[in-house]
């Protein structure tokens, strides 16, 4: 009986948007993945998805789905 090859799973993604513009990621990505992945300062900028604003701390927590739409935008300070 021939050796049968080693071969991983095909990894399963799922496709988002991110101000505007199509990306895939893998399933279970985090926006906080995300940012880091596009070379986004997490510091620098503010965050929704769906519309929904995403406070810095729960970035990490908040895994993307199919068709999830991510908007970056820069806080504004002052008063």
């Amino acid at each position: 009986m021939p050796a049968r090859a080693l071969t991983s799973p095909p990894a399963v993604t799922v496709t988002v948007t991110l101000n505007g513009e199509a990306l895939q990621v893998r399933a279970g990505t985090t926006l906080a993945d995300v940012l880091a992945q596009r070379g986004i300062d997490p510091k620098s900028v503010a965050t929704a998805v769906n519309a929904e604003f995403v406070p810095r701390t729960a970035r990490a927590a908040t895994v993307l789905r199919t068709n999830d739409s991510i908007t970056t935008f820069q806080a504004i300070v002052g008063g």
